[in-house]
C-alpha cells in the first residue's frame, strides 16, 4: 500500500491537470511490464495519489513561476522503505513521471525542484478493514488474485518469477532466494519471500 501527497508551486493547476498529474505518477508506480495483471491490478487499487495545492511556500533560488516546484511525501510500509532498490526505482519513476507534465521534461533532472522523501511506517501503523495491517498481509492482499490464479507465466532465459506475486525476477542480481522441496526460488521483495514461505511452512 502507498500513499503518494504531491504539493505543487509555481504553475496553474485547475483540476483537469491535477488529475493528469496524480494518474501520470499512479501509472509510474503500478504498471510494468514484467507483473501479471492480476497483481498489478491490486497495487492500483492499494495507491492513492493526491495533489495539493500549498496556500504558501517559501523556498530560495528561482522565482517558483518560472520553475515551479514539487514536494512528494511517499508513505509505505516500513519493511519496503528500508530496502534501497526501492528508492532507487520509485525516485527516478516519480520525477519521470512529473517531468513529463512540464514544458521541458529534462529540467526536473537538472534542477533540485522536486523533492520526494519515502516515508517508512513501523509494522502495525498501517490500518485498513478496521484493523492494523502488517506488511505481510498487505503482500497477501495485492497478490492472492494472481496465487489463487495458479497462473505461471513463461520467464525469460536466466530469469524466474516470483510465485508470491508473479513479478520476473533475474537470477544473477536477486538476493531474495529461498528453497523448498529441493527447489530454489527468487523473490522481487523480502515481503513475497515470507507469505511464501509461510504457506509453504507445513506442505
Amino acid at each position: 500500500m502507498m500513499t503518494v501527497e504531491i504539493w505543487v508551486t509555481g504553475r496553474p493547476l485547475d483540476e483537469a491537470a491535477a488529475r493528469d498529474l496524480a494518474d501520470r505518477v499512479l501509472s509510474a508506480l503500478t504498471e510494468f511490464d514484467d507483473a501479471p495483471d492480476e497483481t498489478m491490478g491490486k497495487a492500483r487499487e492499494f495507491t492513492h495519489v493526491l495533489v495539493h495545492r500549498p496556500d504558501a511556500w517559501a523556498t530560495g533560488g528561482p522565482d517558483s513561476a518560472s520553475a515551479p516546484r514539487y514536494l512528494v511525501r511517499l508513505t509505505v510500509p516500513g519493511s519496503w522503505s528500508g530496502d534501497g532498490e526501492f528508492g532507487r526505482g520509485v525516485v527516478p519513476a516519480i520525477t519521470d513521471a512529473i517531468a513529463a507534465t512540464e514544458p521541458d521534461p529534462q529540467r526536473l533532472r537538472r534542477e533540485p525542484h522536486c523533492v520526494v522523501q519515502i516515508v517508512g511506517l513501523r509494522e502495525h501503523c498501517v490500518g485498513m478493514l478496521g484493523r492494523t495491517t502488517t506488511s505481510t498481509e498487505l503482500t497477501r492482499l495485492m497478490t492472492a488474485d494472481f496465487r489463487e490464479s495458479g497462473r505461471v507465466p513463461d520467464a525469460p532465459e536466466g530469469f524466474t518469477i516470483d510465485p508470491t506475486c508473479g513479478m520476473t525476477v533475474e537470477w544473477a542480481t536477486t538476493r531474495i532466494t529461498a528453497t523448498h522441496n529441493g527447489i530454489d526460488y527468487a523473490f522481487c521483495a523480502p515481503s513475497c519471500r515470507k507469505v511464501f514461505l509461510e504457506d509453504h511452512a507445513t506442505r
